[in-house]
């Protein structure tokens, strides 16, 4: 059976008929696309717009109260660190900023300082400090007036600004002092290296003896002050040239002491302790040494540190001992080398001198009196 047979016009109206419905039919799925994207595109515009309107507001208030929170917080570190420096808080004023137009408050420390305060020193505490609350810190000097502006950031905002402005009208409660160590016959080794190999200014304690010359030497090489601890026993017991009793003659006392500054040369103060503490006995210690050019140190200067073993008593004892630099124009402490002391030490002097303390040579301070 044969198909039906069209002529050629009539087959070419079937074709038109056919491709305007495909193309129709094209312009149908392209305006429902359209139209679909307009749709997504408003949805988005109107949850963009809440967000912007509702959400973003409540976050950013939210991060706000925690940022001064966080500030609330700094706060005592920040005073420590002052306090570290000996800055008391008589010298600083508190202000509130409230900077309403860019909505955030700015807490602002006015801060007198002494003209001799480590400034510098100071910013990088409290950068240190302020890192651990995942802010940041930026210094601001103003060479003109030698003040410095230390501003606190929390995201990009300013929440807290101390400026140091130096002032002839204040001044740090500090004095200088001097330390000795003890006990080195006895010590480990290990701190005894510690002590020679410090830097700063420490003095040191030798009871004469015959054991005590290769130390003695040692020291010497490295500087050290010595100072010599003459003990006074009630009779003689031995013939040691380097022993001391009240029932020597003034001669062979003389001689004595004459042999006991040959064996432990360089040194140049010393005291004097007495199991009977009789006054004539040390009076004439004291003629002979005097002439042999040697510098007597009263005992009862001393303060003791070590009295007990425990780190928290002994740096109760050291800061009694910068009180009493402060009232007085010398102050010995002494500490009974062991292990552990020097770094102790080490630690103490560095906290110490942050108040403005001094750490001296015996041999300066006994030279001005």
């Amino acid at each position: 059976m044969s198909g039906p047979h069209f002529e050629p016009e009539e087959r070419e109206r079937i074709y038109a008929m056919l491709e305007a419905d495909e193309h129709s039919d094209r312009g149908v799925r392209r305006r429902i696309w359209i139209a679909g994207a307009l749709v997504a595109l408003i949805v988005i515009l109107f949850v963009a717009d809440r967000y912007v309107t509702l959400v973003q507001p409540n976050i950013e208030r939210m991060q706000d109260r925690r940022d001064l929170q966080s500030v609330r917080s700094l706060e005592g570190d920040v005073r420590n660190v002052l306090d570290s420096y000996g800055i008391i808080p008589e010298w600083i004023r508190e202000k509130t900023v409230d900077m309403e137009g860019i909505g955030h408050v700015r807490d602002l420390w006015v801060v007198q300082v002494p003209r001799n305060l480590p400034v510098a020193s100071v910013n990088l505490d409290l950068k240190s400090v302020v890192a651990d609350y995942g802010a940041r810190a930026f210094a601001v000097e103003n060479a003109r007036l030698g003040e410095i502006s230390l501003h606190i950031t929390f995201r990009g905002k300013i929440r807290y600004s101390l400026l140091f402005t130096p002032s002839g009208n204040v001044k740090r409660a500090a004095g200088r002092i001097v330390l000795l160590v003890d006990g080195l016959a006895e010590a480990p080794e290990s701190e005894i290296e510690k002590y020679i190999a410090h830097s700063g200014h420490i003095a040191c304690i030798i009871d004469p003896n015959k054991d005590a010359v290769p130390l003695h030497t040692r020291l010497r090489t490295a500087g050290k002050e010595v100072v010599l601890h003459l003990h006074f026993r009630p009779g003689s017991d031995g013939d040691s040239r380097y022993e001391l009793a009240e029932d020597l003659q003034d001669e062979e006392l003389s001689i004595h002491l004459r042999y006991i500054v040959k064996n432990l040369p360089g040194s140049r103060f010393y005291y004097v302790t007495s199991e009977r503490a009789l006054g004539s006995s040390m009076r004439r210690v004291d003629a002979i040494m005097q002439s042999l050019g040697y510098r007597a140190l009263e005992s009862s200067l001393f303060s003791y540190l070590d009295r007990s073993a425990q780190e928290s008593v002994m740096t109760a004892r050291m800061n009694d001992l910068a009180a009493s630099a402060v009232r007085e124009p010398i102050a010995i402490g002494v500490v009974e080398l062991r292990d552990g002391v020097m770094d102790f030490l080490s630690k103490e002097m560095s906290h110490l001198r942050k108040k403005g303390h001094d750490f001296v040579p015996l041999s300066t301070v006994l030279g001005e009196q």
